[in-house]
């Protein structure tokens, strides 16, 4: 009942706010790297407009009216909701002149017709899709369906509208003809408007371990018959790269330049917990992945840490909790993940939960032969895993959120005091209750 009527409250102040501001409206939405994609369009617009996006991961019914009131969740507090209230109402009687120009919108999708409700709530003028991927098949059954639902953003989009849609993701590219206005598309292909080639990932190229050698991409950036030298030397994945290219897309839609905008992206970074490399323990380096987790992206971030310089594959470790989310295909979804182990040089596997579990079973059915831990859950493995690490070592940790990595991150830091910077999920509610 109270969550119901807050909603209602939050949807009517929201509408009115904007109705008086007419910030023009990005949303993002898609199964992966919304989070980034958003962080990268706001460091791109904010060199020359007033921006503003989801505050912490307010993505949902009442995180998305929270972001565009400029306010924090109360959680269960009455005056705490009753200053949400009267920010808004300040913010409709009186002007304020610094109300941003650009909200940046990640749009959650957690079960069919979500979107529906967001779309009630704002109408995007430029709508951004990342990937589609198995996040939350549990509600949906099929990347299909999906697809179906992330489209909305597309669909709704107006005549004036612009879509920025991810043409390497088939089903993403075929959104393309839901939209009554422009599209603009960003990848890798030839068919990208906005495309990266000649992509050199730092990473490949080093010989030696150490953090400086390991990070940064660089490319050529194309977008009809121009093209720059774009230089991101603090990520080090494909998906920061997709990331940046769309944020080149929206940047270009509102008529910055190429060479301007490759000279912010500069600056881009991940976000605590989306791929950051950290110093640990004992000189080991570890490879903070524990934001969340799907079987794409814990499988190309298995190939990443297989393709690094190391010269004993005991020393390359992967720390994998389990994939939440994943519905009926969630058993043969980890045991995938464990047939692309059995073929990589990861000499050590240290699996937390009951699916991630199934990871390791079937990488030693498929003939992997490396050493096998296994803790029931992440605040077990993070009492124990400094004494079974023999260091150093290249230390991947990476699994949904529910799973709670983070934990087991903070005991391999080398300076774990700094774990409030560098980590994800260190806020007194996440600490406090969970």
């Amino acid at each position: 009942m109270f969550q119901s009527l807050a909603r209602h409250l939050l949807k009517i102040l929201s509408r009115a706010v904007i109705e008086k501001y007419q910030p023009k409206i990005i949303g993002i939405t898609g199964s992966v790297g919304k989070t980034t994609t958003k962080e990268a369009i706001l460091l791109v617009l904010s060199k020359k407009y007033r921006v503003r996006g989801n505050i912490k991961n307010y993505n949902n019914e009442i995180g998305l009216p929270l972001t565009i009131l400029g306010s924090v969740s109360p959680g269960r507090s009455p005056w705490g909701w009753a200053k949400v209230i009267m920010g808004a109402l300040g913010l409709l009687i009186f002007k304020d002149k610094n109300y941003p120009e650009f909200l940046v919108l990640e749009m959650g999708v957690d079960h069919p017709r979500d979107l529906d409700y967001l779309l009630s709530v704002v109408q995007p003028i430029i709508g951004v899709v990342t990937a589609i991927g198995q996040a939350h098949l549990e509600f949906f059954g099929t990347p299909d369906n999906i697809a179906e639902e992330k489209g909305k953003l597309v669909a709704s989009l107006p005549p004036a509208g612009i879509a920025i849609l991810n043409v390497d993701d088939r089903r993403v590219a075929a959104m393309a003809y839901k939209c009554k206005g422009k599209v603009i598309t960003y990848g890798f292909g030839p068919e990208a408007q906005v495309r990266a080639t000649e992509i050199i990932f730092n990473y490949r190229q080093a010989s030696k371990l150490s953090l400086e050698a390991l990070t940064g991409i660089s490319c050529e950036l194309h977008y009809h018959d121009s093209v720059v030298p774009l230089s991101l030397p603090f990520v080090m994945t494909e998906a920061a790269l997709y990331s940046a290219l769309a944020a080149a897309a929206v940047g270009l839609s509102e008529d910055l330049g190429l060479i301007e905008i490759a000279d912010i992206l500069k600056d881009f970074r991940p976000l605590p917990g989306r791929f950051n490399l950290l110093a640990g323990v004992d000189d080991s380096i570890v490879i903070d992945d524990s934001y969340n987790a799907s079987p794409t992206s814990v499988i190309a971030a298995l190939e990443i840490l297989a393709n690094l310089p190391v010269d004993d594959s005991d020393k390359r470790i992967a720390v994998l909790g389990d994939m939440l989310e994943l519905g009926l295909d969630s058993p043969a979804e980890h045991r995938r993940v464990g047939q692309v182990v059995a073929g990589l040089p990861i000499g050590r596997l240290i699996l937390v939960g009951p699916l991630a579990k199934l990871i390791g079973e079937e990488a030693q059915n498929m003939g992997w032969s490396g050493r096998l831990d296994y803790f029931n859950d992440s605040s077990e493995a993070a009492l124990k895993i400094k004494e079974i690490i023999s260091s150093p070592a290249t230390i991947l940790v990476k699994g949904s959120q529910g799973a709670r990595m983070e934990k087991i991150v903070k005991e391999l830091l080398a300076n774990p005091q700094e774990a409030s910077r560098y980590l994800v999920r260190q806020d007194g509610h996440w600490l406090a209750n969970f």
